[in-house]
């Protein structure tokens, strides 16, 4: 059976500790940052972000109570930071309002049904953006909800009333 040498307990401060820290720690480390990166560039950095930080608040690792868990705990937490850095989310911009606008309605009785399947806000956002031409910044300010929120809202109400289109033709 393996005997885990490692310190339970770091020293603030100390030098030959930190030097321990990393010796003991890189690789663990760097093998949870490489699964969560996926590149082996990225995990160097973020491996490096990992040690600087712990450097910086040695205090909160002297008082843990498990030393690795901690540690692979900032692992994990940095590389997760580094990732949605590198893939932020789709912008937000008005990528709708570049789309034509629909030439036949198709049937207009069924979308009338499917309009009145969605929930009243979901309609209320459906009516703001195409019959009254408004942009998500409009649409939040008079919702009192954020811009990424009508936007997604907004996705989501789109989504629901092709559903509903689609099912009642079904």
């Amino acid at each position: 059976m393996p005997v885990d040498l490692r310190p339970e307990r770091i020293e603030p401060g100390s030098a030959s500790s930190l030097k321990e820290l990393i010796r003991d720690y890189f690789m663990d480390v760097y093998g949870a940052c490489l699964r969560v990166l996926g590149r082996p560039h990225d995990a160097e950095d973020a491996t490096q972000e990992v040690f600087l930080s712990l450097f910086r608040t040695q205090d909160k690792l002297a008082a843990a109570q498990s030393v690795r868990a901690w540690v692979m705990t900032v692992a994990r937490n940095t590389a997760i930071s580094m990732l949605r850095r590198r893939h932020p989310g789709p912008p937000l911009s008005e990528p709708m309002a570049a789309a034509p606008p629909i030439a036949s309605l198709g049937d207009p009785e069924r979308l009338h049904q499917a309009l009145a399947g969605l929930d009243e806000k979901e309609r209320d956002l459906i009516q703001m953006r195409f019959l009254e031409d408004k942009s998500a910044a409009e649409m939040a300010a008079a919702t009192g909800r954020t811009k990424r929120a009508v936007t997604v809202a907004l996705c989501r109400a789109l989504e629901r009333l092709r559903g509903l289109y689609h099912e009642e033709h079904a």
